[in-house]
């Protein structure tokens, strides 16, 4: 009889490309896996994992280039004596090994294992020893693949997403999103545009505004107004050939070196230094 705290670790990983592939796709990204064991059982996958990997393959996917490829594989490995299972990613199209914040994120054990030009491989190693009871086991902790997905939907989620969700089931909501986003988006290299401003272009007080706008995107209108900066910034970065000062003043950044920093503290890496490391830009 199998120990009810083992678990196969090989349909946990399986299980979570559907759920990321729809994801990735918005993005022209597509997910492949291949195992080197038939059957891995390991002990609980916990939690610390399960958000490592969603930050880990958010990370890569955010950085590359659209129509390439993560491969993602695993196999049993001996190290130092013991047993670990090694999950390697490898991503086409963009080398990321400059991209330091990739690995500070996922706070896994990650190594970047090899590069080529246009590609890059960090590999993950966690020992198969048992690291919880049974009795967490047993209450549903084990094998919560649909944790790692979330996280990915959540690190993805774009300003725009919940304008389709409530599309169907909250129409009147749904246009108040819509008017909100064009709103922000009509004043959007104007710096002075802020949650007062946006209140005051809605007919609406601060605080109905914050009240109603935190109920349907979970931000208050301040960060959601920063956020919708930073996606069009980083937008223009990738598809234009821009300055990083452009793209700032363009996106309501009163200055590049405030830009700079926000964005540093939003993507991990400057804008710079994304640009260089962008295929689809022309402007150094």
């Amino acid at each position: 009889m199998t120990n009810p705290s083992e678990t196969d670790n090989m349909p946990f990983l399986k299980a979570l490309l559907p759920g990321v592939q729809a994801i990735a796709r918005e993005k022209s990204i597509r997910l492949d896996f291949s195992a080197s064991e038939k059957e891995i059982m390991r002990y609980f996958f916990d939690g610390e994992l399960q958000t490592g990997f969603s930050k880990l393959i958010s990370s890569i996917i955010d950085y590359m280039p659209e129509n390439n490829t993560v491969f993602i594989s695993a196999g049993v490995i001996a190290k130092e004596g013991a047993e670990y299972i090694s999950v390697k990613i490898r991503n086409t199209g963009i080398n990321l090994k400059m991209v330091t914040a990739i690995i500070k994120y996922s706070s896994l054990p990650v190594t970047l294992f090899s590069s080529e030009s246009s590609e890059t491989t960090f590999e993950v190693c966690y020992s198969l020893k048992n690291s919880v009871n049974i009795h967490t086991v047993a209450n549903g902790g084990a094998f919560n693949y649909t944790a790692v997905v979330k996280g990915i939907q959540t690190h993805f989620a774009k300003l725009n997403n919940p304008v389709a969700r409530l599309s169907e089931t909250r129409p009147k909501e749904a246009a108040f999103l819509t008017n909100i986003n064009k709103c922000i988006l009509d004043n959007l290299d104007d710096d002075r545009f802020d949650a007062n401003a946006l209140s005051n272009a809605m007919a609406m007080s601060r605080a109905q505004l914050l009240r109603r706008l935190k109920s349907l995107t979970g931000n208050s209108p301040g960060f959601y107004i920063k956020t919708m900066r930073l996606e069009k910034a980083k937008e223009l970065l990738e598809t234009s050939d821009l300055s990083v000062s452009e793209a700032a003043f363009k996106t309501g950044f009163g200055s590049p070196s405030n830009f700079s920093k926000v964005f540093t503290e939003k993507y991990g890496i400057t804008p710079s230094q994304f640009r260089r490391i962008n295929p689809n830009a022309t402007n150094k």
